[in-house]
């Protein structure tokens, strides 16, 4: 099954104003082969978090939700901090 990616236009013009996040920038975090997946933070059980690096070297912190597959639909995505941030260090033996 090939897995799509789609972001709802206002909210994707949102979050490039404030975090200056491209769409392709999020799709390439998740062909990061040492990135993580761990439920959303916000409590949704229907969205995920995924941190990986981009191909232009972020490391993103990207909410998404599975509910519309083969199509993953994204929530947000900034620069991971803090504990993100930490785990994927922590995973890749930093």
């Amino acid at each position: 099954m090939d897995i799509g990616f789609v972001w709802d236009e206002h909210k994707y013009q949102t979050v490039q104003k404030e975090h200056n996040v491209k769409f392709y920038e999020v799709v390439s975090a998740f062909d990061d082969p040492n990135g993580y997946e761990v439920p959303s933070p916000s409590g949704h059980e229907d969205r995920w978090l995924w941190v990986g690096r981009t191909a232009q070297g972020r490391i993103l912190a990207v909410i998404y939700s599975e509910e519309e597959l083969p199509l993953y639909r994204f929530i947000t995505a900034f620069d991971a901090e803090g504990r993100w941030l930490d785990e994927y260090h922590k995973r890749q033996g930093i």
